[in-house]
């Protein structure tokens, strides 16, 4: 796919999602009469720690993916009246309420956590992926399917969101942390109605490249047991009709000019930077751990380097925060505060939104879970996208809004996300 029919795309799906919601102002959605704790249909609060976060889980259906999908979100405590704006996360890792840092954010943002997207690299698949065990990937119901998280986060998740909290479809963030960072950016660019802010920790830029051929299906393999991601994904490179290139953010991200967006990067530099950050890769595996962590967080460095010299030739949006460390949590902690207050700072400039086709205050008719709110338990085989079942009342509350949390682990493993 070319550059211009990439963006012959993004414009279609403007269009598309400018007539799901219906014409109106260029504004963000108005806020929800203050109503932060209000469950919103479709959504309950999993436990005790969701519901002193405020954080409701929802399950939204997936017609592109014909499933539905969690999604964890902390409403805004905006005046009713007020723009709404998000930062969606994408992975479990990525989601800093998830990891207890979702203080660094205020509460005058929605923010939205996508758990399982970065299992399979937060993209449109081409084919069904298979695991290492050389069983196709496959919903809770065990039926398989082809992901296609950008489509979901890109056009339908927006749509889901004005109708249930009035958040707007234009003038958000998204970031992304490791595997996620990279698609982060390439999600910005891919949709520029619905995000005008990106942040990527640790991500890589430039996978169109024999590099990329070999980085990123062993990532796939080696961290959530996709055994096809060479030609599963974005197809195979050498053959026509991949999508290598349009998933490259170096190759495109001049278009964030040009879409008037603010990206933001950060990176460690490989190098092991405390005590703490030793220990905690040697729990983790050992000493081959310590290797792959500063590896991975080199390769990242890298990256970032080279794109940074891009956006400095180009003169483009793009800025970078440098800091020592591996690929451990530990780095990601020491620059995470910083992270959140440049992501609200750039926010704040887009507050009434970049484009006035798609901020539309009337609602929208959002496609329900067809069965009810709460997703059965996955096999061993299942992952990622879930489908629901009836809704069964906790046994440990009184509350009929606690449903039991859905376990996450899967043909593609644990939501790791690095």
């Amino acid at each position: 796919m070319t550059t211009r029919t990439a963006r012959r795309r993004g414009a279609l799906a403007a269009v598309t999602l400018a007539t799901a919601i219906g014409l109106g102002a260029a504004t963000a959605g108005p806020a929800y009469a203050v109503a932060p704790t209000t469950v919103r249909d479709g959504c309950a609060y999993t436990d005790d720690n969701e519901r002193a976060q405020n954080i409701q889980t929802c399950w939204v259906w997936s017609d592109s993916m014909q499933t539905s999908v969690t999604v964890k979100i902390r409403p805004s405590d905006r005046q009713a009246g007020g723009s709404e704006q998000a930062a969606y996360f994408l992975g479990t890792l990525s989601d800093p309420s998830a990891n207890g840092r979702g203080e660094l954010y205020g509460t005058e943002y929605n923010l939205v956590a996508i758990p399982d997207s970065a299992k399979t690299w937060t993209s449109n698949w081409q084919s069904t992926p298979v695991g290492t065990d050389g069983k196709p990937l496959t919903t809770y119901e065990g039926n398989t399917f082809t992901p296609q998280w950008e489509t979901f986060v890109g056009e339908e998740l927006p749509v889901f969101l004005n109708e249930r909290f009035d958040i707007g479809t234009s003038g958000n963030a998204v970031s992304g942390l490791s595997i996620a960072g990279g698609q982060a950016v390439n999600l910005a660019l891919k949709y520029p109605e619905v995000f005008s802010v990106a942040v990527s920790r640790s991500g890589y830029y430039q996978t169109d490249s024999l590099l990329g051929y070999l980085a990123v299906p062993l990532t796939l393999s080696s961290r959530h047991g996709v055994s096809n991601g060479f030609d599963a994904m974005w197809g195979n490179p050498f053959l026509p009709g991949n999508t290598w290139g349009d998933n490259d953010v170096a190759a495109r991200i001049a278009e964030a000019k040009a879409n008037g967006q603010t990206i933001i990067v950060s990176t460690g530099n490989g190098l092991v930077a405390s005590k703490a950050e030793w220990d905690e890769m040697i729990a983790q595996g050992g000493i081959a751990h310590v290797a792959i962590g500063g590896v991975l967080e080199l390769a990242s460095f890298t990256s970032a380097v080279l794109l940074n010299a891009q956006a400095a030739i180009l003169g483009l949006p793009v800025d970078v925060i440098y800091t020592a460390g591996a690929h451990t949590w530990n780095r990601w902690i020491r620059t995470d505060e910083e992270e959140a207050a440049r992501l609200e700072d750039a926010l704040r400039k887009y507050e009434q939104g970049q484009s006035p086709a798609l901020l539309l205050s009337a609602k929208p008719e959002v496609t329900a879970d067809p069965a009810a709110t709460k997703p059965v338990t996955e096999s061993a085989v299942t992952t990622s996208p879930t489908t629901s079942a009836a809704p069964t009342p906790s046994t440990d509350t009184a509350e009929t809004d606690v449903a039991p949390q859905p376990t996450t682990t899967g043909v593609v493993g644990a939501a790791s996300g690095r």
